[in-house]
């Protein structure tokens, strides 16, 4: 399947007691420029321009119950049979721009919270060439990676600071000069330890760079740090 060089395509397992259809228009109103009416300003040349639109629905075996209790349907009185389906959607790559949050809030987001559905699951998303070349890309890469760190060939070895979060810029530091010590080739912070206050970034950078210096100094060896 080629992806169009300005639009984005996302795959979803669905399950609902609805038309499979109308769900899969629900689905790609609310997530482009739709809402569950339609709205003062939404003009045909608005939709035709900015609307998610429906590409394909492959209806796959019905489930005897509901995956997930839902009590919008329920006070419908919406029973089974629960029909199941894979729906892929198209998206205009302009609506979202060169910003993963926002692509990650229009390919799921409000679509978890939809009362017509009692599952639902993102399985694929396929980006065209054009629009990933939009997003920087890695600084060194595997080969910069393997010169940097002086591994050649074989496995690189890393570890992430643990405990996450609580040490102070300077324990972190400390405990970066033992993992240098103990061989390592790239150290990590982990990904919840962003700009704490109580090791801020502005002088946790520096305790940890001094740290790997130091340690650079002594054996040679350059040790990466994220």
């Amino acid at each position: 399947m080629t992806t169009p060089a300005n639009r984005l395509q996302a795959t979803y397992l669905i399950e609902t007691p609805l038309d499979p259809a109308q769900v899969a228009e629900v689905m790609a109103g609310e997530q482009s420029c739709g809402t569950f009416t339609r709205v003062q300003g939404e003009t045909d040349e608005l939709r035709e321009r900015a609307r998610a639109t429906v590409e394909h629905i492959e209806e796959l075996p019905a489930a005897s119950a509901p995956s997930l209790p839902n009590a919008w349907l329920e006070r419908q009185g919406r029973g089974g049979p629960w029909r199941r389906a894979r729906v892929r959607l198209s998206f205009p790559t302009a609506n979202i721009g060169a910003n993963l949050p926002t692509l990650a809030a229009t390919v799921s987001g409000n679509l978890y919270d939809l009362g017509e559905v009692t599952g639902l699951r993102l399985e694929a998303l396929q980006l065209p060439a054009r629009y990933r070349a939009r997003f920087e890309r890695p600084a060194q890469g595997i080969a910069g990676t393997r010169a940097r760190t002086g591994v050649a060939h074989g496995a690189l070895v890393g570890t992430i600071i643990k405990p996450n979060v609580g040490f102070s810029a300077q324990q972190t530091a400390e405990l970066v000069a033992q993992l240098c010590a103990a061989g390592v080739d790239f150290i990590k912070d982990d990904e919840v330890c962003a700009d704490p206050e109580h090791a801020p970034l502005a002088l946790r950078v520096p305790a940890v760079m001094a740290a790997v210096h130091a340690h650079q100094e002594r054996t040679g060896k350059h040790v990466m740090v994220a």
